[in-house]
């Protein structure tokens, strides 16, 4: 029993090197870890501001629609104004040079009539002479350019509740 134990012990003592340290030819290769990129992340599309529809503008007075804008007649501090307005309702220059305006009154047996010209601002025709109540009636406009002829111009009728 010496002999085998002799020979297990020396078959010990040779192999312990082997198995208790590691010996790097015995090993297999112990593979590098590769760096992943890290992923860029990609730039989301920026949404377009949402714009809100403009309100409408607000036309003083009666509204007369004329060709791709219209007309706000009103009484102001007791004369007539006449404005102009694009398709939005937004306030533009006038477009003519003058206007006529007649209308029935029950003081007197004929017309009564007054002629509108620019004020102060260019987006409006204004009258110095003083309205007399009541603001019922049929109000008849005849809009006039600059140059037109005598009897031409551009006609409406409004009745007129101010």
């Amino acid at each position: 029993m010496k002999i085998r134990s002799l020979f297990a012990l020396g078959l010990l003592a040779f192999l312990a090197p082997a198995f208790g340290q590691e010996n790097e030819e015995f090993l297999p290769p112990i593979p590098t870890p590769t760096p992943t990129p890290t992923p860029t992340p990609t730039p989301r599309p920026k949404k377009a501001p949402v714009k809100k529809p403009e309100p409408p503008g607000k036309i003083d007075g009666i509204a007369i629609p004329r060709g791709t804008g219209f007309l706000g007649i009103a009484i102001v501090d007791g004369n007539f104004q006449l404005s102009f307005y694009d398709a939005k309702k937004k306030p533009v220059a006038a477009d003519v040079a003058r206007a006529v305006l007649h209308w029935p009154v029950n003081y007197r047996p004929s017309d009564e009539r007054v002629v509108l010209n620019p004020s102060g601002d260019g987006k409006s025709l204004s009258s110095p002479k003083i309205i007399r109540p009541p603001f019922a009636f049929k109000l008849h406009i005849i809009l006039i350019k600059d140059g037109a002829e005598e009897g031409t111009g551009e006609p409406f009728d409004v009745d007129f509740h101010g």
